[in-house]
């Protein structure tokens, strides 16, 4: 089976790989880069139309090109405001070639004050985590969650989780598409 990812980045394709082997034997993962069609910094409803977009415009390059995959996944991260408090949270969207489709999240985690509402719509979280660890590939290589658990879990199995959790649908087809 292949799946397309609509992103290059290694991490995101790994936990794609990583989540489908939880339920599929055999696999082909490939990321491709796409348009996202929301800002650097996704904020609130954009992270999901972020997630959506990636997997819409990757499944358009399959239809295409022929690729012959029969998954497609957006991973999007960003941050919501919620309760008055900003919190942080990737969003995963799977397409699958008949078009049904499935919406889950990583889990959702506070940021702390220090990073305030004008430092993530200005620089981004990525810019604004790696000025708060002092180290300008923090967000890169463990990602937000890595540095807020002192390392204890990192962004790649923040995104397994949320394939995983994102392919419920598709594992119990009769359930959440009764129809097909």
């Amino acid at each position: 089976m292949k799946v397309l990812v609509g992103s290059e980045n290694p991490v995101k394709i790994q936990s794609v790989q990583d989540g489908f082997l939880t339920f599929f034997d055999q696999i082909e993962v490939e990321g491709i880069h796409v348009d996202t069609g929301v800002a650097e910094q996704p904020v609130n409803d954009a992270v999901f139309e972020g997630a959506k977009h990636r997997a819409e415009n990757i499944k358009r390059i399959n239809d295409q090109q022929n690729l012959g995959a029969t998954f497609f996944v957006g991973i999007e991260g960003g941050v919501f405001q919620l309760q008055e408090r900003w919190f942080c949270l990737n969003v995963v969207y799977i397409l699958d070639h008949h078009n049904r489709d499935s919406f889950a999240t990583t889990g959702l985690y506070e940021l702390p004050s220090a990073i305030s509402e004008d430092l993530l719509i200005e620089k981004g979280l990525g810019r604004a985590m790696g000025e708060l660890a002092n180290d300008t590939y923090a967000a890169r290589e463990h990602g937000t969650v890595g540095f807020l658990t002192n390392g204890k879990m990192d962004r790649f199995q923040n995104q397994v989780q949320g394939i995983t959790l994102a392919l419920i649908p598709f594992v119990n087809d009769t359930l959440y598409f009764p129809a097909s």
